[in-house]
């Protein structure tokens, strides 16, 4: 989780605003050279400054893992005096698609097309992590370069099964589900965020705003007493409108899901789910045939215009799975309705390329040709990779992917492969720990045993505490067999021990592990914020009854 804390030192926050609301401001800033969107909080009324940090790291920590080229990328989280509570996220200099609506419409068929394709499969994405967005708006979805839509404003995001302990009010009215106007909102699922969709649809298509120019009192009178839906256009062919009023469906069950609102609309989805993204470069910016470039002063980030004080889910990290943009895109200027995405970014070198691809797939031969091919030097080959501008190099992929045939080989052709770190200095015991993978954790500690005390030059973590958040007990074993007691009490930047990661994240078993060993004492240690392991489970019941038996 330290991971996601970012170092006052590395983010500049600038006076440009690009939006405001209930919750405070966005502002531009750039973090450690990239250009970001920067969203200060309000001071919370009930929380102290390090308990509301506390609160919202937890609720971040899943949501940072999400990998979609149409879902707005988390960051990190930061505190300074000056500003206090801070959100990361990725910039979008497109503005919103409410403004983008309002300056382009109407619009050519197949960007009406690419778009509806892009806002589906973004929530689609979201959906199948168990993830509630709650308040989809076209102000909430924003434009890239590109012309490509990323759905935001996570403020308003929400696990379908937690309970958030931070309080926030409903979604937009005008986009709000038949039951969302109920009060106990918890019962929102995600259909709630397909009635949504129908109106976006709605405007996308030429439509106007559902309910434009309506108060609450009487959107809530037309939807809940008199059953009314939103207006769909009545030009389109019938087929959409059918989609479109597929959504409207005041029983949630009867709606369906945002991959079947596609097919509805005739449109195929992307098979672009993978687990090992590509490289992300920006792609040029590219125009549709009669649609105008994104202005770089059309509103950027205008729609995080949220209530909210954290950013509630409980996704587990290893559930989510990172999606990218398929391998082949069609021009966004040709006529082809298909043509939904930008045109591919320049490569990187084809030498490069393949050494990565022979990685990820753990093809031992191919890797050992191509080290024969073009030297030992490939192995310094770096990608850079889509979050936070990190690099990585073939080693440290081959470690996170637990390839120990590949780990071998490359090895072999140049020893000081085992002191090559990442962008933010993760070595790859850290990236084996992290992921699980016994067998490459013992290999690595075969090869050097220092490699158990590294810490990464950001945060200060551990392998032993990487594997700790992410709840390897066999990988804790391995190491533990190495390293000993001493790896019990070892604390990040932030002083957040492995026991503090496993009460945050909720790893019972590793908790379990963590205090068999080390017993009650664990327990007491105070991190920077003066949290103690027993504290930070006051949420968690499961991994209170584990502490319990050791309380002292």
């Amino acid at each position: 989780m330290a991971d996601l804390v970012i170092d006052p030192k590395d983010l500049t926050v600038s006076d440009k605003e690009l939006g405001s609301g209930g919750f405070g401001v966005v502002r531009r800033g750039e973090l450690r050279g990239r250009p970001v969107a920067v969203k200060i909080y309000k001071a919370h009324e009930e929380l102290d400054q390090a308990s509301q940090f506390m609160e919202v790291l937890k609720e971040a920590f899943p949501m940072a893992q999400l990998r979609h080229p149409n879902i707005v990328q988390l960051l990190g989280v930061c505190r300074d005096d000056k500003y206090g509570l801070m959100i990361v996220l990725e910039l979008c200099k497109g503005g919103s698609l409410a403004a983008y609506l309002a300056k382009n419409g109407p619009l050519p068929s197949d960007v009406r097309d690419r778009f509806a394709k892009q806002i589906c499969e973004g929530l689609q994405y979201l959906h199948d992590q168990g993830i509630v967005h709650r308040d989809l708006k076209p102000e909430n979805i924003l434009l890239s370069e590109g012309l490509t839509l990323k759905i935001s404003d996570f403020g308003m995001i929400r696990g379908a099964q937690r309970k958030t302990t931070l309080t926030f009010v409903g979604g937009t009215a005008n986009y709000m589900p038949p039951e969302g106007f109920d009060t106990d909102l918890d019962k929102l699922t995600v259909k709630a965020d397909i009635w949504a969709l129908g109106g976006i649809l709605g405007e996308i298509h030429g439509g106007r705003p559902p309910f434009k120019g309506k108060g609450t009192a009487v959107i809530v009178k037309k939807i809940v007493v008199d059953k009314e839906v939103p207006d769909i256009p009545i030009f389109l062919p019938q087929h959409t409108k059918e989609a479109i009023k597929s959504c409207f469906a005041f029983n949630p069950a009867d709606r369906p899901t945002a991959t079947e609102v596609l097919a509805k609309l005739g449109i195929s989805s992307s098979q672009s789910t993978v687990q090992n993204a590509a490289p992300a470069v920006p792609p040029a910016a590219v125009s549709p045939v009669g649609v105008s470039p994104i202005s770089p002063t059309s509103g950027v980030h205008t729609s995080m215009a949220s209530t909210t004080t954290g950013l509630p889910s409980t996704v587990s990290p290893a559930q989510i799975k990172p999606v990218v943009p398929s391998e082949e895109r069609a021009s966004p200027g040709r006529p082809d309705a298909s043509a939904e995405s930008p045109p591919k970014a320049p490569q990187p070198q084809t030498k490069a390329r393949n050494i990565y691809s022979a990685v990820r797939a753990g093809d031992v031969t191919s890797v050992a040709e191509l080290i024969k091919l073009h030297g030992p030097s490939i192995l310094d080959e770096e990608e850079v990779t889509c979050f936070c501008c990190i690099w990585d190099t073939p080693f440290l992929e081959a470690a996170e992917k637990g390839h120990v045939g590949v780990m071998k080989v490359m090895y072999e052709s140049k020893l000081d492969v085992l002191q090559q770190t990442s962008g933010i200095g993760f070595n790859a015991l850290h990236y084996a720990a992290s992921k699980g993978h016994v067998a490459a954790v013992n290999q690595l500690l075969a090869w050097d045993l220092k490699l158990i005390d590294a810490r990464n030059k950001v945060f200060g973590m551990t392998p032993f505490i990487k594997a700790a958040a992410g709840g390897h007990v066999d990988v804790l074993k391995a190491l533990y067999a190495k390293g000993g007691e001493d790896l019990l009490t070892q604390k990040d930047n932030h002083r957040w021990t492995p026991l503090h990661y496993a009460a945050v994240v909720g790893e019972s078993a590793v908790a379990s592990q963590l205090l068999e060993w080390g017993g009650g004492a664990l327990l007491d240690i105070k991190n920077n914020y003066g949290d103690t392991p027993w504290g930070e489970a006051k949420n968690r019941p499961e991994i209170r009854k584990i502490m319990e038996k050791y309380k002292r």
